[in-house]
């Protein structure tokens, strides 16, 4: 059975419960078939460390009883989700500071406020309600998941993490003795980079050196 700090890939389809509707998945062809906006998303089995908090702590607590292969429906209540819906998080402004700012906002659209993601609400008399709670907070989530895989070449789990942080795979990985270098293409913020270097020393080995290097 799969342990704390094993490396898992899996596929999973999260609904809303109440719904239906699907609010996140890594099935391209199942984005496809139910007609879901694609725009900016990345598909493919993602990366689980039971240990980690790489997804919600119940998806991933729930693998340590499951082994590669399984597939199973999760449901996973509001409160272990994305929270309670908190109603002092609901603030209302004028419609006037959007417009000066070039936005017409409508009903569901997530914005930035206040350095903060808000979604709004409602629109009327001149007034525009929205929400900084999360848009799943209050809803009681079911994932399908699928186990796929457990990784367990060093380069492989190093390049995993990268990925997981990095949105991508770096160009290649070596490991001299107790150097891991990571080649990239691309410019990382330096915060995805620490990041990176943290998690391979914590769930790798905590005697690597790391390097990212620009190739």
């Amino acid at each position: 059975m799969i342990n704390n700090n094993d490396f898992v890939l899996i596929n999973f389809i999260g609904r809303i419960k109440s719904s239906g509707k699907i609010f996140d998945l890594t099935d391209k062809t199942v984005a496809e078939k139910e007609g879901l906006n694609q725009e900016g998303l990345n598909f493919g089995p993602v990366l689980v460390i039971p240990d980690s908090n790489y997804v919600l702590k119940a998806v991933a607590q729930s693998l340590l009883t499951k082994s590669v292969g399984d597939k199973y429906t999760l449901e996973v209540k509001a409160e272990d989700a994305f929270g309670k819906f908190n109603p002092k998080l609901v603030k209302t402004f004028g419609i006037s500071s959007f417009r000066e700012s070039g936005v017409n906002p409508s009903v569901g659209d997530v914005l930035m406020l206040d350095n903060k993601l808000a979604t709004v609400l409602s629109v009327s008399g001149g007034r525009v309600m929205v929400s900084f709670n999360s848009p799943l907070a209050g809803k009681d989530l079911v994932y399908e998941i699928e186990i796929i895989k457990l990784i367990e070449d060093l380069k492989e789990r190093c390049s995993a993490i990268f990925e997981h942080y990095a949105g991508k795979k770096p160009e290649s990985v070596t490991i001299d003795q107790n150097k891991v270098t990571l080649h990239s293409k691309d410019e990382l913020k330096q915060y995805t980079i620490d990041a990176i270097i943290s998690d391979i020393n914590k769930y790798v080995n905590k005697e690597y050196k790391v390097e990212i290097a620009r190739s």
